[in-house]
């Protein structure tokens, strides 16, 4: 197996799906804060990475893979779970894809935003979410003897689902409350061997919308791109 190693920052954002799958699958890895990896502040470093921008995935201390979309799905090919049939793979990826439309501004609003900037964007937030997960309920009532999207076992897409609803889950936590189908979804990831695991033991995301912190070895630090 590769020696990976996943660089990002103090954040609960786009490293979020990889570690769900490589998790699932048993996959060593390690993750690293920017600035641990390359051993400098990220503004001064930053043109030196491709696109200027994180996450990286570098594999045995040579190629960096950047952009999130292309780690996960590497890391999918990797590891099985992409589907072998060319027609289920694209599926997959359409969903895939659709959860990643979730990012703007939701992950920026639950890692940073606080304040009347965060009750401002909350508001119209919720119900911009409303068509997407009924879209998913939708999609889930297509398989009703099976808990993920396309079957009995998840691929890469069910990880990007989950992280996205699971953090807007921070703005209402009744918001599935009209979604039964997405709510057993996301309790049949959260049941995950591996990834169970995982959830209990990343970092504590708290003060959404008042002081955003990750709790990081039992410390709260400030979320974001510096090492403070």
């Amino acid at each position: 197996m590769a020696d990976l190693r996943l660089v990002y920052f103090k954040m609960r954002a786009l490293a979020e799906a990889p570690q769900l799958l490589l998790h699932y699958t048993g996959t060593p890895y390690s993750y690293e804060m920017a600035w641990d990896y390359f051993g400098q502040p990220w503004s001064e470093v930053k043109t030196s990475v491709p696109y200027r921008q994180l996450p990286m995935l570098v594999v045995d201390d040579n190629t960096r893979i950047c952009q999130s979309g292309a780690i996960t799905r590497f890391l999918a090919q990797l590891t099985g779970m992409q589907p072998q049939d060319p027609l289920l793979r694209a599926e997959v990826d359409a969903l895939y894809e659709t959860s990643q439309e979730m990012f703007m501004p939701l992950n920026p609003t639950i890692n940073f935003a606080v304040g009347e900037k965060f009750e401002s964007v909350k508001s119209d937030l919720l119900e911009q979410l409303q068509p997407r997960l009924a879209d998913f309920e939708r999609l889930l009532g297509a398989t009703p003897d099976s808990p993920f999207f396309f079957g009995e076992t998840p691929f890469y897409c069910d990880f990007g689902v989950f992280h996205h609803v699971n953090l807007a889950l921070f703005l209402d936590e009744g918001l599935l409350d009209p979604f039964p189908n997405l709510g057993a979804f996301m309790a049949a990831v959260e049941g995950l061997s591996g990834v169970s695991e995982y959830l209990s033991s990343r970092p504590d995301l708290i003060g959404v919308g008042t002081q955003p912190q990750l709790v990081i070895d039992g410390v709260a630090r400030p979320t974001g791109v510096v090492n403070e």
